[in-house]
């Protein structure tokens, strides 16, 4: 059966596809990170390959659905995009390399199942070089060959990739829906699930993620209190603030992105907060924090904030130098002056 929470529609759309045996041959899934992309790739993988397929879905106990499921499976390959850590070429030239590999695999015809599907994580990472590359192979695509390219935003997807795949949108998962899903799953109490909930900001699989290991919570509680560190933060605090996140960016870029969206929850909390709509707050760990900025922050300044710290996450996915984005980003945030002048005073 579909293994996926939420996503009917999407769901539906694909059942209906596999059924009537319509697929397309490539698909680009959009979404927020830990929303659902991955698993539901695996899930079409098992589909696509399932001995016993039913409308309910793959039947996930055939030997196909179980190797696919464990990582196993021959023909079902993970092409992780990540810059490159290792320090062998750079990251382009990793890319290449990769898509060259593909290309080698995709002529030959399925070893166990019945279609070879390759499932790239975060797309975006794809530099023109190595777009180019992928390009041919999506415009003759080989026989009995499925491509699932995932991206957490189309816009920075080249326009002759995104034109090639069958686009699907991935919206963030009902609040109420995650909540049940985690207390069937794991029996947690009502409250526990609601405040994972709220604060998933409906990705499913992070709610599924800080349900079963509390230091999630306990980093995503310690990370919201930076913020409010940082705006009452001297010019150095927030440079070094920024010249932390540039060498975490060298060696895990997603999680810096990450923090950088928590800071936009953030910012969108104080919005709601400065409207007068405090049961709309989504973290709670972060109200003490919260409340003491929203008296000298103002509307405009929460609004320019935002669009800020969107543009720098723009900025990071492409070639720019990170330390000077993030400088950037911390200069560009407002200041409490009355706990900066108390601060550079003392």
């Amino acid at each position: 059966m579909w293994q996926v929470v939420g996503h009917e529609d999407i769901v539906a759309l694909l059942d209906k596809s596999l059924v009537k045996q319509m697929l397309s041959h490539a698909y680009l899934f959009v979404g927020p990170p830990q929303v659902g992309k991955m698993s539901l790739a695996i899930n079409l993988a098992q589909g696509i390959n399932c001995l016993d397929y039913s409308p309910s879905g793959p039947c996930g106990e055939c030997d196909q659905c179980r190797r696919i499921a464990e990582g196993h499976h021959s023909d079902v390959q993970t092409i992780d995009l990540l810059p490159n850590q290792s320090g062998s070429g750079t990251s382009v030239e990793v890319h290449i390399d990769q898509i060259r590999e593909v290309q080698h695999y995709a002529t030959l015809k399925p070893f166990e199942g019945r279609c070879r599907v390759f499932i790239f994580k975060e797309a975006s990472s794809l530099s023109q070089a190595s777009s180019n590359a992928m390009l041919k192979l999506l415009e003759e695509p080989p026989e009995s060959v499925l491509f699932i390219l995932l991206t957490t935003s189309r816009e920075l997807m080249f326009p002759t990739i995104v034109s090639r795949c069958q686009s699907v949108d991935f919206k963030p998962v009902p609040l109420d829906t995650i909540e049940q899903h985690i207390r069937d799953v794991l029996g947690i109490s009502t409250q526990e699930a609601g405040n994972l909930s709220r604060l998933s900001k409906g990705r499913i699989g992070w709610a599924l993620e800080a349900a079963k290991d509390p230091q999630i919570v306990a980093d995503y509680t310690t990370e919201l209190a930076r913020m409010g560190s940082v705006l009452g933060g001297t010019l150095e605090e927030r440079f070094a603030y920024a010249g932390e996140l540039a060498s975490l960016f060298v060696r895990d870029r997603e999680q810096v992105l990450d923090r950088l969206r928590l800071t936009v929850g953030w910012w969108r909390d104080m919005l709601v907060l400065k409207n007068g709509n405090m049961k709309f707050v989504s973290n709670i760990p972060a109200m003490e924090s919260l409340e003491g900025c929203s008296h000298w922050i103002s509307t405009r300044q929460v609004i320019e904030a935002i669009k800020r710290t969107w543009d720098t996450m723009a900025c990071l996915r492409g070639n720019v130098n990170p330390r000077m984005a993030l400088e950037v980003l911390m200069l560009s945030l407002p200041r409490n002056e009355h706990q900066y002048r108390l601060k550079t005073t003392n």
